[in-house]
């Protein structure tokens, strides 16, 4: 059993170094999400992983980054959750020779290259200052807000190479405890380690050790294309795509369920992850069909604003008023019901009376307790698809129902 002690970036200050973009509080500690629950790691898993700990500096871990041995993956290039301030102060940090939180690798089998665990922000923010990642808007960038190096404030790397090169010779050595995985052969060892490390931090979605763990061109696109996705914006809302890379991990949720629901059984990480490598594998022939269905995903959620309006969908009805908190067990449920283009024309042209239907159905013990609680399993998830698409028959809708059999699910035909 190892522990894994995160220090402060900067024990001199009590502020925040992740910046978070907005106020995305509202989507976090929801049931239905991913998380350590979906874990079950056996003796043998954990008995083939092995951490050691090794001390890197920081040019050997440049030096790695640009060989490509440590993979930064592409999305840090428009998502970095770090402000120019906060990078700053971690260069500071290092150029004061205070220290910095570990980073945490995994070795990915005979290729000798490593995913990362946790440090991407870290990591990131060396390779920008050093002008290692030229994609990226903040490469090169230049220093500001610095308090016990105030006369480094405006300078960038090149210009502190000029004014005293002694300093990047010292940033250059500083040393970075680095732990390093080996021999994991079950992913799950790889994110129960990386949520024990962030359950005390920003929550981060487990999208972001997803990319590392199946690359491929579904992945890739998928990349691309949350970013400019009209409704992932308007679901997370900020100046930047969401860095924690939930809009990637809801719009990956909607995919597995639209086109893998009977494979669901009750395991939510699995099954996106089997959603991934099927995705992947297969892109060739699936891809026109995952674009199809993106299409319909803009369109359900342009819908599903029209009837709750934009900053209610996907919220519970608790009799009184709306819920604030984003729940994605309501997602999953309306979603699914918006999936047919005849039925969202049906439900266009019936906002109101849908609009009270959703809220006779909040009201539903069976509904609130496939909401509220154990929304993960396959019970749950049956009730709710099922309990809203047959409230909606009343207007026409014919919605194809769920059903169990045994812990499969099936179309009812």
């Amino acid at each position: 059993m190892y522990a894994f002690v995160r220090l402060p970036i900067e024990v001199r200050r009590e502020s925040n170094p992740m910046a978070i973009q907005g106020d995305l509080d509202l989507y976090d500690n929801d049931p239905s999400d991913e998380g350590i629950d979906d874990i079950s790691l056996g003796s043998e898993g954990l008995r083939n992983a092995v951490l050691y700990n090794t001390d890197w500096t920081v040019e050997t871990v440049l030096n790695q980054i640009s060989k490509g041995t440590i993979d930064l993956a592409p999305s840090f290039q428009r998502r970095d959750a770090w402000s120019l301030e906060v990078k700053s102060l971690f260069i500071e940090s290092i150029l004061l020779n205070f220290p910095v939180p570990s980073i945490t690798l995994a070795e990915t089998g005979s290729s000798k290259k490593f995913i990362v665990v946790d440090g991407k922000q870290r990591l990131s923010t060396l390779a920008q200052f050093f002008g290692n990642l030229p994609s990226s808007k903040f490469d090169k960038f230049k220093l500001r807000g610095l308090e016990d190096l105030r006369h480094l404030n405006s300078m960038d790397f090149d210009a502190i190479c000029e004014f005293d090169p002694d300093l990047i010779t010292q940033l250059e050595n500083y040393t970075i405890r680095t732990n390093v995985i080996r021999g994991w052969k079950d992913d799950d060892v790889l994110y129960s380690i990386f949520y024990r490390l962030n359950s005390k931090t920003v929550k981060l979605s487990s999208q972001e050790l997803r990319q590392s763990l199946h690359p491929g061109p579904y992945t890739v696109w998928l990349n691309e294309y949350a970013p400019d996705s009209f409704a992932l914006r308007k679901l997370f809302p900020g100046p930047e795509p969401d860095f924690r890379l939930r809009d990637m991990e809801i719009l990956a949720r909607y995919l597995a369920f639209y086109f893998f629901v009977e494979d669901y059984s009750g395991n939510l990480k699995k099954f996106i992850d089997k959603s991934f490598s099927v995705l992947n594998r297969d892109w060739v022939s699936m891809q026109s069909r995952v674009q199809d269905a993106a299409v319909e995903f803009e369109e359900s959620y342009a819908l599903s604003t029209q009837i709750f309006s934009e900053s209610l969908p996907f919220r519970k009805w608790n009799g009184d008023g709306w819920e604030n908190r984003f729940n994605r067990a309501i997602f999953d449920a309306v979603m699914y019901s918006l999936k047919k283009s005849d039925d969202r024309r049906k439900i266009s042209e019936n906002c109101d009376v849908v609009l009270s239907l959703f809220k006779e159905v909040c009201l539903d013990p069976d509904f609130r307790g496939s909401i509220e609680r154990t929304t993960k399993t396959t019970t749950a998830l049956v009730m709710r698809t099922n309990k809203w698409c047959e409230s909606l028959k009343s207007i026409g809708i014919e919605c194809s129902l769920l059903r169990l059999y045994g812990r499969r699910i099936v179309f009812e035909k």
